[in-house]
């Protein structure tokens, strides 16, 4: 009822299979919706990736094989290189997670199922590089590239109002929360991520300038 990704153990797999056949039995709303994490990738960790989106997304969108086997073996390369890092996620794993603070809080206060999670994680990531901005890390023209992105992926960049109150509430119970501190996963800089608590009044304004009528489908222009 809190929320998800609360608890959980590690173990390392022996074999990783990616059958990219998978991907073309999904129906257009789901293949969005894992293309953000797709994007956060590369805005984590890849400015070169980030370019190489932009170029192909509407490739992705399309179910291309050559584009999909791409992107899938550029992800899986930056998930290793992070967990390889941290394999217990004490710090640096952390950075896999931006976006989610935003985009798990949104998730919880719809109610899962209303939104796709990859629909939360991306109008998340808009709502983190905004904060970003408003904290002096990340350029304005970086925030709306992503956004851009992020909208020409099918994705809604705009997040639901959940009322002050709830939104608080919701990404208080977030797993990288220490000490009453909600830490939040921003960009000093596209490419490179950073951990820092921000004050909730910064968070609920990148919220109020992104808000949108409770529909995960519905996409606005960045």
């Amino acid at each position: 009822p809190l929320g998800k990704n609360m608890i959980g153990a590690f173990y390392q797999p022996r074999l990783v299979v990616a059958d990219l056949s998978t991907l073309h039995t999904l129906p257009p709303r789901e293949l969005s919706a894992g293309l953000a994490e797709v994007i956060k990738h590369a805005a984590i960790a890849d400015v070169d990736f980030l370019a190489w989106l932009e170029a192909h997304i509407d490739a992705l969108r399309a179910q291309d094989d050559a584009a999909l086997a791409e992107a899938v073996a550029r992800c899986c390369r930056i998930k290793a290189k992070v967990v390889a890092q941290d394999e217990t996620e004490t710090g640096l794993r952390a950075i896999l997670n931006f976006g989610h603070t935003f985009g798990h809080a949104i998730e919880a206060g719809m109610g899962y199922g209303n939104w796709l999670h990859g629909e939360a994680v991306g109008a998340g990531m808009v709502l983190a590089a905004d904060l970003s901005v408003r904290l002096g890390l990340l350029a304005p023209a970086d925030a709306e590239r992503l956004a851009r992105l992020i909208a020409r992926a099918g994705l809604p960049v705009r997040a639901p109002d959940l009322g002050a109150e709830r939104w608080a509430e919701c990404m208080q119970v977030d797993k990288k929360t220490e000490g009453g501190e909600v830490r939040f996963v921003l960009l000093n800089g596209l490419g490179r991520p950073v951990l820092r608590a921000a004050p909730m009044t910064e968070a609920q304004a990148s919220i109020a300038a992104h808000l949108q009528p409770s529909q995960p489908q519905a996409v606005s222009s960045a």
